[in-house]
């Protein structure tokens, strides 16, 4: 008969994700997880697997929480486009107070892809779930007439989607928070519909259709 485990499971992944994201796959050795887990190597894999599948859901455990913030952030509340601008600007905030170690899914796919499958399709996923997300928010934004005409929501929330990504990399070069600020500003301000040209809502020609 299996012993009961006397550990919150929950917990011990959140530590995992933790040394994960300051150190890196390859760099983290079964002795750091052990150190830092407070847990011999026989729970360890008998509670997660091997390394490479106690990352796996590591990783997946932080992109849920990102989704969930997505999911929960982006709403039909006030103007879409400064809705989406803080939703965005939270998104590297959260990423900048992690003492450096940057975002912890692009750290992932710098590392490991393209070789590691199981990190491909959470990344897949994940970044359609944000595509989509941004995607529908500049729908609104259209429908309400603050999407610039030449945009069309999903190509809008590509360039947003690859923007950030970007980001998190120049961040490791120049952590100020000043730079990441101005290049979303930046962005939105080549999103939003000048305010010369202002028309009434439902004035939309592009459809998410219209992009594949």
């Amino acid at each position: 008969m299996a012993r009961p485990r006397t550990f919150d499971e929950e917990a011990i992944l959140d530590r995992a994700m933790i040394l994960f994201w300051r150190k890196g796959y390859e760099a983290t050795a079964m002795s750091d997880l052990v150190a830092e887990l407070g847990l011999g190597r026989g729970s360890i894999y008998a509670a997660f697997g091997d390394k490479h599948q106690l990352f796996v859901r590591a990783l997946g455990r932080y992109l849920d929480r990102q989704t969930r913030l997505l999911d929960t952030a982006l709403d039909d509340q006030g103007p879409a486009l400064s809705r989406l601008r803080d939703v965005l600007g939270r998104l590297l905030a959260a990423d900048a107070a992690s003492g450096g170690a940057g975002c912890f899914s692009v750290n992932s796919i710098a590392e490991l892809l393209p070789h590691d499958e199981e990190v491909a399709k959470l990344a897949r996923r994940n970044l359609q779930h944000a595509e989509d997300a941004f995607t529908a928010q500049l729908e609104r934004a259209a429908r309400d007439g603050e999407l610039a005409p030449a945009v069309s929501p999903r190509q809008g929330a590509r360039l947003l989607l690859d923007l950030v990504q970007g980001l998190q990399i120049m961040r490791k070069v120049d952590p100020a928070p000043a730079r990441s600020a101005a290049c979303l500003d930046s962005a939105f301000a080549l999103l939003g519909r000048p305010l010369d040209t202002a028309s009434v809502p439902g004035d939309v020609p592009f459809t998410a259709s219209a992009v594949p």
